[in-house]
C-alpha cells in the first residue's frame, strides 16, 4: 500500500508540468517522496505499531532536503542547521515571489523546487497515513483534487486529456491495490462453482465498466465547456471582485535603448530632473531593466500590474538578499516640467520604499516602478534606499547563484565563437567570480577601447558584436554595457543591463542636477548574498561619458591584477572558423548585440567550458552522496533484515503471547533466507518434526538446536490456541531469547556457506514473492 500510495502521487506531478517552465523542478520532490515511501514500507515489515511512521519520514526528509535544496549549510552536508533554515526560508520567499510576478508557464529556480518539493513531501505523508495507516485510501482523491485545482485556477489553458488520464490512472491504481491487500486479508477465497472461462468474462466485464467510466469521465470533462458556453469561463481563476490571480495585464513602452540613443545623441544640458539626497557619492538613477537577449539586442521582460504587484510604500526585497543590509538613504527627486513623461521611475537600486502619488507598480525581481497611467510632468517623489557595499573579498568568496533562475545565462547559440575564445583568454586566470567579472571590466576600461557617441558603421558581412570587440573597438555605453553583459554570461555570471541616469553633477547648494546628457546604460551582475551590482565598463574621462564611475568594490585597487599575457587583440585574434554562409548576417542597428538568431533555451552560457560559476571547483557532496547512496543500496536489503531482526528481538524478550508470535515469524524468516521450506499447511509441531529431520542438503539439525525449535513450536501453539493464560502462564522472555538464538545458530550451522552468504545479502524474506501463502482456489471438501 505505501507504493500505491506514491504511485498515486507521483501520477499527480503531470498537473503542473504546463505551468513550469525548464527542466528539473520535479527532481527534488521525487527523491523526497519516493524516501518517506520507503521508510514507511520498511517499517511496516516489522509488524510494529505505525506511530513512529511520520517521525522517522520527517527525519529522513531532512537529512535529504539539506544536501538537495540547501547545499552547504549543513552539519556534515546533510543535519540541518540554523542556516539550513535561513536559506530555507530566502528560497521560499523567492519561488513565492516567481509565483505571483510570472505568468505560467513560470520559470525553474531553486525556490520554486523548494515550494513543489515541500508540498509533495505533505501530501505524500499524508496519502501514506489516509490510505495505509487509515486504510481510507479513498480520501487521496481530496489530494488529488487540490493537486487539480491549481492548473485549474491559474492557467486558462486548464488540462490536457493525458494529465488528467494519468492522474486517475494512479488513483484508480491506488483503490485497485487497497482491494487486492484487502481481500488478501480476507483469505482462501470461496470457490463459487464457475469454471474458468465464466470468471474469465465476469472479470473482463468488470474490467471494461471501469474502462468506459473513466473514459466518459474525461471525454466529458474535456467536451462539456465547449458544447455549454456558459461553462466557458475563467470562474477557476476569478475570485475577489473579479481580480485574477497573479497579473491582470501587461505594460508595454517605448525600447528603453532607443529612447537611450535619442537622447545621447541629443547632446543636450537640458535638465531631466534634480535631487537632494544623504548619501555623499548617490548611486545611478535606474529606470528600466533589460534582462533578455534575443540575439539583436537587449529587452526588457514584461512587466505586469495586479493586486500582488501594486506600490504600497514599501518594495520587496533585491532578489538575493535575506534581509534589509545597507545604510538608509533618502532621496527627494523632483522632475522637471520640460522633461519628458516618464511612466517608470528613476530611482537608485535598491530602492526600499517610494512615496509618489497615483497609481503604480512595483516589479519584485527588478525593483522597478511604473504606472500604466499617464503620468503628469514636474511631479515630485522620495525614494527610501540602501546603500550597500560590499567588501571585494566578500565578493570573492559567493558561492553559486542558487537564489536566481538560469535565464540570467542564457544566450543565442549564433554569437561568434571568437567572442567566446575573447572571454576565456580574459578569464582563464581568475579564481572566483568576482575575479572575471573584474577581468571583464578592466578590458574595457584599459585604454584599448574609445568612447564615441557616433561610431563607425559596422561593414557589410560583419557581426557588430564580434567586430566591436576585436577590430574597432569604438562605441558608446550600450555597446560597452550589452557587450559586457554577454560576456559574463558567457563566463558564467548571471548579468542584465540597466538603463537610467548617471549620478549627474552636484549644485552649490548641495543638490545633484541630471541632464539628458547624463543619461546611461550599464551591466548589473549578480553575486550570491550581495544580489544584483553596478559594474561599469563605459570609459570614464574626456574621450568618455564624464559623470559615469566605477564602483568602489569593482576599482582596480580592489582586485588583483588579471590580464593574460598576452592580452587579446584585433591583430592576433583568429579568424572565424565557419563558412561565409553559416555567419549570421550583420544587423541594421548599432546596438552591440550579435545579429538576430533563434534562441535555445537549452544552448546556453551555462553549458559552455567558461559558463560554470563559482570558483570552478567541482562540488563534492555529489560525490558524496553517490556513493553514499550506492553503498546503503548495495547494503539495504542486510540493514533492513537487521532491523526487523531488532525489532522482533525486542517483543521477544518483553515475554507474553506476542513474544511467542515473534520468536516464531523471526525463525520463519531466518529459514527461508537460508533457503529452507516453510509451509502454512502445516502445524507448528508439524513444521518442527520436519525442521529437526532433513535439511535439503541432507545436513541434520543439531539436537539442542532441534530442541530449541521444538519449544518454540509449543509456544506458538498455546499462543494461538490455548485460552487466555494468567500472569505465571506467560511464555517466559529470557527462555524465548535464548531458544530463538538456539534454533537459528543450529539452522546456520547446518547451511551451507553459499546460502548464508546470500541470507545476509539477499534475504529472501524481504521478497513478498517468496513468502508462505495458502492457495487461493482450494478445492472445498467432499464428502
Amino acid at each position: 500500500m505505501p507504493l500505491a500510495a506514491l504511485v498515486s502521487m507521483l501520477a499527480a506531478l503531470p498537473l503542473l508540468g504546463g505551468l513550469i517552465r525548464g527542466d528539473g523542478w520535479w527532481g527534488p520532490a521525487v527523491v523526497l517522496m519516493v524516501a518517506v515511501t520507503l521508510v514507511s514500507a520498511l517499517y511496516r515489515l516489522t509488524g510494529r505499531t505505525s506511530i513512529p511512521v511520520p517521525f522517522l519520514q520527517l527525519l529522513v526528509a531532512a537529512l535529504l532536503f539539506t544536501p538537495i535544496l540547501t547545499p552547504g549549510t549543513g552539519f556534515l552536508g546533510v543535519v540541518p542547521t540554523a542556516a539550513t533554515f535561513e536559506q530555507s526560508w530566502v528560497l521560499f520567499e523567492q519561488g513565492v515571489n516567481g509565483i505571483n510576478t510570472s505568468t505560467p508557464p513560470v520559470p525553474t529556480t531553486t525556490g520554486l523546487q523548494l515550494i513543489i518539493a515541500l508540498t509533495f513531501l505533505v501530501f505524500t505523508m499524508t496519502a501514506d497515513f489516509l490510505a495505509v495507516t487509515a486504510r481510507c485510501p479513498g480520501m487521496v482523491g481530496g489530494l488529488l483534487l487540490a493537486l487539480i485545482v491549481v492548473p485549474l485556477a491559474v492557467d486558462g489553458a486548464g488540462l490536457t486529456w493525458v494529465q488528467a488520464a494519468v492522474c486517475a490512472a494512479g488513483y484508480v491504481t491506488l483503490l485497485a491495490t487497497d482491494m487486492w491487500v484487502r481481500g488478501r486479508e480476507w483469505g482462501v477465497r470461496v470457490p463459487d462453482g464457475h469454471t474458468p472461462g465464466s470468471r474469465f468474462v465476469a472479470g473482463a466485464a468488470q474490467l471494461g465498466t471501469v474502462v468506459v467510466a473513466a473514459s466518459v469521465a474525461i471525454l466529458l470533462a474535456l467536451s462539456l465547456p465547449l458544447m455549454v458556453p456558459s461553462l466557458r469561463t475563467d470562474a477557476f481563476r476569478t475570485m475577489a471582485d473579479g481580480a485574477e490571480f497573479g497579473s491582470s495585464g501587461s505594460v508595454t513602452t517605448t525600447h528603453p535603448l532607443v529612447s537611450l540613443r535619442r537622447d545621447l545623441a541629443a547632446s543636450s544640458d537640458r535638465t531631466v530632473l534634480t535631487y537632494r539626497s544623504d548619501a555623499e557619492e548617490p548611486e545611478y538613477l535606474r529606470t528600466y531593466v533589460l534582462d533578455e537577449f534575443g540575439g539583436e539586442n537587449w529587452t526588457m521582460s514584461p512587466v505586469r500590474t495586479g493586486r500582488d504587484t501594486a506600490l504600497r510604500g514599501t518594495l520587496p526585497l533585491p532578489t538575493g538578499w535575506s534581509r534589509d543590509s545597507g545604510t538608509a538613504v533618502t532621496t527627494q527627486v523632483s522632475l522637471t516640467s520640460d522633461a519628458p513623461r516618464m511612466e517608470f521611475l528613476p530611482l537608485p537600486y535598491p530602492a526600499r520604499s517610494v512615496d509618489v502619488s497615483g497609481d503604480w507598480y512595483v516589479d519584485p525581481a527588478t525593483l522597478m516602478v511604473f504606472t500604466t497611467d499617464t503620468p503628469s510632468t514636474g511631479f515630485d517623489f522620495t525614494v527610501e534606499s540602501s546603500e550597500y557595499r560590499p567588501e571585494a573579498e566578500a565578493l570573492a568568496d559567493a558561492g553559486p547563484p542558487v537564489s536566481l533562475t538560469d535565464d540570467h545565462l542564457d544566450l543565442p547559440n549564433s554569437i561568434d565563437g571568437r567572442v567566446q575564445e575573447l572571454t576565456d583568454s580574459l578569464t582563464e586566470n581568475a579564481d572566483s567570480t568576482y575575479e572575471r567579472a573584474v577581468a571583464l571590466q578592466e578590458f574595457f576600461t584599459g585604454g584599448d577601447f574609445t568612447y564615441d557617441l557616433s561610431p563607425p558603421a559596422v561593414p557589410n558581412g560583419a557581426d557588430p558584436l564580434s567586430y566591436f570587440l576585436l577590430e574597432d573597438r569604438v562605441g558608446y555605453c550600450e555597446q560597452f554595457a550589452g557587450a559586457m553583459a554577454v560576456m559574463a554570461r558567457q563566463a558564467g555570471i548571471p548579468a542584465r543591463v540597466a538603463v537610467g541616469y548617471t549620478a549627474g553633477q552636484r549644485g552649490g547648494d548641495g543638490s545633484w542636477s541630471v541632464s539628458v546628457g547624463d543619461a546611461h546604460a550599464w551591466p548589473e551582475l549578480y553575486f550570491e548574498g550581495a544580489g544584483w551590482l553596478r559594474f561599469e565598463p563605459t570609459p570614464a574621462s574626456s574621450q568618455g561619458q564624464g559623470t559615469a564611475s566605477v564602483p568602489e568594490y569593482a576599482g582596480g585597487d580592489a582586485a588583483p591584477e588579471l590580464r593574460p599575457e598576452p592580452e587579446p587583440s584585433a591583430s592576433n585574434t583568429p579568424e572565424p572558423s565557419p563558412s561565409p554562409e553559416d555567419e549570421p548576417s550583420a544587423s541594421p542597428s548599432d546596438a552591440s548585440p550579435p545579429p538576430e538568431a533563434d534562441e535555445d533555451p537549452t544552448d546556453s552560457a551555462a553549458g559552455t567550458p567558461g559558463g560554470s560559476a563559482g570558483s570552478g571547483a567541482a562540488p563534492w557532496w555529489p560525490v558524496a552522496v553517490g556513493l553514499l547512496g550506492g553503498l546503503l543500496l548495495l547494503a539495504g536489503p542486510a540493514l533492513v533484515r537487521s532491523v526487523i531482526r531488532w525489532s522482533r528481538r525486542a517483543a521477544v524478550a518483553s515475554g507474553g503471547t506476542a513474544a511467542a508470535h515473534a520468536a516464531w515469524l523471526e525463525l520463519r524468516d531466518t529459514c527461508l533466507d537460508l533457503g529452507v521450506e516453510w509451509t502454512l499447511t502445516e502445524s507448528p509441531r508439524a513444521t518442527a518434526a520436519r525442521l529437526g529431520a532433513v535439511r535439503p542438503n541432507g545436513a541434520l539439525l543439531p539436537s539442542e538446536a532441534h530442541a530449541a525449535v521444538w519449544r518454540l513450536a509449543l509456544a506458538e501453539e498455546a499462543a494461538r490456541y490455548a485460552p487466555a493464560p494468567g500472569d505465571d502462564q506467560h511464555p517466559n522472555g529470557a527462555e524465548l531469547t535464548a531458544d530463538l538464538a538456539t534454533a537459528r545458530s543450529g539452522a546456520r550451522a547446518a547451511a551451507t556457506r553459499g546460502d548464508r552468504c546470500r541470507a545476509l545479502l539477499l534475504p529472501r524474506s524481504l521478497a513478498p514473492w517468496h513468502r508462505p501463502r495458502v492457495a487461493a482456489d482450494a478445492v472445498p471438501a467432499t464428502a
